[in-house]
């Protein structure tokens, strides 16, 4: 077993062998809580693995690969809700970078409201359609090793350091990259999301199982996303949101099984066709459900994803 990331411990409790893709080995660290996926892969492994197998196990439609122009439509569907939590910290003036930043999605829609973003990603095929078809600079690098000179007034990384198997050192680079008063926003997702803990035994134990996967090599609580923050010397505030629909809630809740694809995980509301009076009003009352049940969710921290804002300290 490695090192703890937070707290340097060495002592780690093994709390689940099978991960959505088969054999794994998913860890707790007996002294901070941090949990890991124990992979011991060097860093062209990592690179290779992003490159080929998951754009596909980790498709946004499951087992399809799809071209960057595709991925970047999909994603378009679904960021929105993203974009609305990092839209307070633009300003004109503003330089924006962008760590794990996919096919460029969430700088397209930043890009008109400040002077410059840059991207940051490992698939080489997604830089080139950000730099090709967005006309924004990006780069198709580890973010520990990229030189600028620019610096710049936030930092942003999306489900991204939890990939990556230094997300200490990982955020420290971040952190190097700041301008004088500039915050870092990061998302990771929530290891204690409901689905995680509260669902029936029966279908908790089939969540369990697609939870852990190859892709995550970390997963995260508040405490331990507060502690990696506090060890990369950044004061830090954490909140939490909710992309998943209460339908993709139900669905595993009593099927045990997710929806088809992650964009009808986070954008189907209704249950019925809605061929009959009796359906549309059904499926009314859920599209009103929708805001309280994320509402709900976000605010006692069983919200899928996990929000933090830092500053140097």
């Amino acid at each position: 077993m490695p090192i703890c990331e937070i707290c340097e411990g060495k002592k780690f409790k093994l709390i689940a062998n099978r991960i959505r893709e088969g054999e794994g080995r998913i860890a707790r660290c007996e002294s901070c809580g941090l949990v890991i996926q124990d992979l011991g892969w060097d860093e062209e492994k990592l690179r290779n693995y992003y490159e080929k197998e998951y754009q596909t196990t980790n498709s946004l439609v499951l087992g399809e690969s799809q071209s960057p122009e595709k991925h970047f439509a999909d994603r378009m569907k679904t960021i929105g809700s993203v974009f609305e939590k990092v839209k307070p910290f633009l300003r004109p003036e503003n330089r924006v970078l962008e760590v794990g930043c996919g096919a460029g999605e969430l700088l397209s829609l930043i890009k008109p409201f400040v002077k410059h973003c840059v991207g940051v990603e490992l698939n080489t095929s997604f830089v080139g359609f950000i730099k090709s078809r967005l006309k924004i600079d990006a780069y198709a690098e580890d973010v520990n090793k990229l030189k600028l000179d620019e610096k710049f007034d936030l930092v942003i990384s999306i489900s991204t350091i939890d990939h990556l198997p230094n997300p200490l050192k990982t955020l420290v680079s971040m952190k190097r990259f700041l301008s004088p008063d500039g915050r870092i926003y990061v998302e990771v997702p929530n290891i204690d999301e409901a689905l995680n803990h509260l669902l029936p035994p029966s279908t908790r134990a089939k969540y369990n199982k697609f939870f852990w996967h190859r892709a995550h090599l970390f997963y995260f609580s508040k405490d331990t996303i507060s502690a990696l923050f506090k060890k990369a010397g950044l004061e830090v505030g954490v909140t939490c949101r909710h992309e998943y629909t209460l339908k993709n809630f139900l669905n595993w809740y009593f099927l045990g099984k997710p929806q088809n694809d992650f964009v009808t995980g986070l954008t189907d509301v209704g249950l019925f066709s809605g061929t009959s009076d009796f359906e549309r009003e059904m499926n009314g009352m859920f599209a009103r459900m929708e805001k309280e049940f994320k509402e709900s969710i976000a605010r006692t921290f069983r919200g899928d994803n996990l929000c933090c804002v830092g500053k140097e300290s």
